[in-house]
């Protein structure tokens, strides 16, 4: 068993953490369970009985749906503090999404049954849960129409920066190491796709690539690149 103390905790962001000293929430926090996630490691099965939600203690983690048996579509990444799992919870009996660890990672897990006491009995935390879905069906319906409008130089870029603004980047490459795979899934493009355009961008001093590891030397150079469909991706 993992120990993830809440109280401890330095992700300001995550609800549970910005409710905890709330009495209301003190009998609920000691049945959480905190659990090690290696990279690649999957911790929701598409398809699997829902049975809680889970919070990233430390790490970063995909959401994808598959879209036949080799490929998937990455729905959205998630960082220290965020939720994961909350497509399915309260409405579904199985999840429609699947989740694996992009890097090492520390999650914690409430159980359904816990998290819909714990909102029942904290009227605080319930309105922050109401916030939190209903910003995530607007940035999903912007993101939606966005990537309809972009070309595939479009989509890699702003896969790119996407990347860049959600992990941050340091010593001239990204936070976050990811595989054209992954990229490609997130782009919504082929594989191939992704390596011509990551090439042609790094011939033209747009990217700086070392193996898996990509970084922006110029934001705004790479920004100009962008069509007039070139919309930003909300995080």
């Amino acid at each position: 068993m993992i120990k993830a103390e809440c109280k401890s905790c330095i992700n300001e962001n995550c609800l549970i953490k910005k409710h905890i000293d709330k009495d209301s929430m003190q009998a609920f926090i000691d049945k959480k369970n905190a659990f090690a996630c290696k990279t690649d490691q999957q911790f929701i099965l598409e398809g699997a009985p829902v049975n809680g939600l889970y919070f990233i203690y430390e790490g970063s983690v995909k959401v994808y749906k598959q879209t036949d048996e080799e490929s998937f579509q990455i729905i959205r990444f998630s960082r220290n503090g965020e939720i994961v799992g909350h497509r399915g919870f309260g409405t579904n009996y199985v999840y429609d999404i699947s989740a694996s660890a992009l890097s090492d990672s520390v999650v914690c897990h409430f159980s359904t049954d816990v998290l819909i006491e714990m909102l029942h009995k904290t009227p605080e935390l319930m309105f922050d849960f109401m916030l939190f879905y209903a910003d995530q069906l607007q940035k999903s319906e912007a993101n939606a129409k966005r990537f309809a409008k972009m070309t595939v130089k479009d989509k890699v870029i702003n896969g790119l920066l996407f990347i860049k603004r959600k992990f941050g980047q340091s010593d001239g490459y990204f936070n976050l190491t990811m595989s054209r795979k992954d990229i490609a899934g997130f782009a919504g493009i082929s594989q191939e796709q992704v390596t011509r355009q990551i090439s042609a961008l790094k011939k033209e001093g747009l990217l700086v690539v070392k193996g898996k590891k990509i970084g922006v030397p110029d934001i705004p150079k790479i920004e100009a690149e962008l069509s007039k469909m070139g919309y930003y991706l909300e995080g």
